[in-house]
C-alpha cells in the first residue's frame, strides 16, 4: 500500500476497493507518495474533524515558506484555513450576507438556467453532460450570485479546474505550479471587481459582503478577497463534478433511475445518497497535528499532515448498511461530504438546491436518457473525483 500510485488510471477510475482494504487493514495510514496520513474510517474521520489538537492553519506547526499573493493582493487565509476564534469571526460576517434566504430567492432563477441549458440540446438527441450542463449550471448560478458577467464562465472553469490541482500533492510540481498561477489570476480578477463594487455597489453577494457588519466589525479587504476566491473555486467545481457523477451513477443503476423517475418526491434523499456514494471531494479537509497524538493506534507527530478520505469514510460498513449499494431511499445517511462542526460547509444549502434542480429538470426533460459510451474518462485528480466528459443520448424533442 505504501508504494501505490494515486494517479494510476485504475485507481482514479475506481478507488473504492483500495479504500475498503485501507479501512480494514490500516484505517489511519501514512501514504508516502503524497506525504500525509489518510484517514479512511468514518469514526476516525469524525474525530479528526472535531479534534482541537488538529489545525487547519499549517503555519502554526510547519516551518513553511509564507504563502504569497499576487501583485497587490497579499495572501490572507480564507475561513476554512482558520481555527476558532478567527474562523468564527469571519464565518459570522460571511454568514450575514450568504444566507438561506439568498439561496431561496435564487431558486426560480436556478430552475430557469437549468431549463435554458436543456433547451440548447434537447433537439439534438445527445449531449456531453459535463460541458453542456454540469459546468454551465453552477457557473451561471455563481455569476448570478456574485453579479459577474456570464461571459466569464469559460474563464472561471479554466481557473478553477487548475486551481484544484495546486492542492493535490500527488500532482507533479509543474502541474501544481499551473494551479498557483490560476489562483493568482483569479485573485487579481476578483480584486478588480471588489474595487468596482466599492464605488458602485449592487444587489449581489460581493456588495453584501462589503457592507456586512457585526457590531461594528467588518471584513478587511484582504479577508474578503481570500474568501471570494475560495467561493470561486469551491463554489461550483464540486457541484459541477457532482452533477455529472450523479447522472453517470443513475444511468449505471437503471433500477434506481426508474425509481426516481416514478417518484420525484425522492429527489432530496436521492441527492443525499448520490453525495455519499460518489463523494466528489474524495480526499480533503486537511489538518495538521499541533502536537504528538495517537489516532487509530498510530502515532501522529507534531506537524504531520492528515487528509480525511471522504470517499472511504462515506462507504464505511460500520455506519452505512450495504455501503457499496446505491439506495436513493436510504434513510440513515450521515455522510461527511459537507464536513461537520466548526468547518461545516457554509454553501451546502446552495449546493443541494442546485443538485436537486439539476437532476429533476434533466430527468423530466430528457426521455430515454442513456449512456452513449460505456465508461467515462476520469480526470487524474486525487482530491476531486470528476470526469472529462460524459456523453449521453436521449429522445430528441423533450419539452418543458
Amino acid at each position: 500500500m505504501d508504494s501505490f500510485d494515486a494517479l494510476d488510471p485504475a485507481f482514479v477510475a475506481d478507488p473504492y476497493p483500495f479504500y475498503a482494504r485501507l479501512r480494514a487493514e490500516a484505517p489511519v495510514h501514512f501514504v508516502a507518495s503524497v506525504g500525509e496520513w489518510w484517514i479512511t474510517k468514518y469514526s476516525y474521520a469524525k474525530l479528526a474533524l472535531a479534534d482541537r489538537r488538529l489545525t487547519t492553519q499549517r503555519e502554526k506547526v510547519m516551518a513553511v515558506v509564507p504563502r504569497r499573493g499576487s501583485g497587490s493582493c497579499p495572501w490572507t487565509p480564507n475561513m476554512m484555513e482558520l481555527d476558532p476564534p478567527e474562523h468564527d469571526r469571519v464565518r459570522a460576517l460571511v454568514g450575514k450576507a450568504f444566507t438561506r434566504e439568498v439561496v431561496q430567492r435564487l431558486r426560480s432563477r436556478i430552475e430557469e438556467i437549468a431549463h435554458e441549458l436543456v433547451d440548447l440540446v434537447e433537439g439534438d438527441g445527445r449531449m456531453d453532460v459535463v460541458a453542456d450542463y454540469a459546468y454551465p449550471l453552477p457557473t451561471f448560478v455563481l455569476c448570478e450570485l456574485m453579479g459577474l458577467p456570464a461571459s466569464e464562465r469559460e474563464q472561471f472553469r479554466a481557473w478553477t479546474t487548475r486551481i484544484h490541482l495546486k492542492f493535490d500533492q500527488a500532482q507533479p510540481p509543474e502541474v501544481r505550479q499551473q494551479g498557483e498561477e490560476a489562483y493568482d489570476a483569479a485573485r487579481e480578477y476578483l480584486s478588480r471587481v471588489i474595487s468596482e463594487r466599492q464605488v458602485r455597489p449592487g444587489a449581489d453577494l460581493i456588495s453584501a459582503l462589503l457592507s456586512a457588519d457585526d457590531h461594528g466589525d467588518r471584513l478587511a479587504l484582504p479577508e474578503l478577497l481570500s474568501n471570494l476566491t475560495f467561493f470561486l473555486y469551491a463554489g461550483f467545481e464540486t457541484t459541477a463534478r457532482m452533477i455529472s457523477a450523479g447522472v453517470y451513477t443513475l444511468l449505471s443503476h437503471p433500477d434506481q433511475l426508474t425509481l426516481l423517475r416514478g417518484h420525484p418526491e425522492l429527489t432530496q434523499t436521492a441527492v443525499e445518497e448520490l453525495l455519499r456514494y460518489t463523494s466528489p471531494g474524495q480526499r480533503g479537509m486537511e489538518r495538521w497535528a499541533l502536537t504528538d497524538l495517537e489516532l487509530g493506534g498510530k502515532l501522529i507527530h507534531k506537524g504531520d499532515r492528515l487528509s480525511i478520505v471522504l470517499g472511504a469514510a462515506n462507504r464505511d460498513p460500520e455506519v452505512f448498511a450495504e455501503p457499496d449499494r446505491l439506495d436513493i431511499t436510504r434513510k440513515h445517511n450521515p455522510h461527511l461530504v459537507f464536513a461537520r462542526g466548526t468547518h461545516a460547509c457554509l454553501g451546502s444549502f446552495l449546493a443541494i438546491t442546485e443538485l436537486e434542480i439539476a437532476f429533476s429538470v434533466l430527468l423530466r426533460r430528457l426521455p430515454r436518457l442513456e449512456l452513449a459510451t460505456p465508461a467515462p474518462t476520469w480526470e487524474p485528480n486525487t482530491k476531486l473525483r470528476g470526469m472529462a466528459a460524459l456523453h449521453v443520448r436521449f429522445q430528441a424533442g423533450g419539452r418543458r
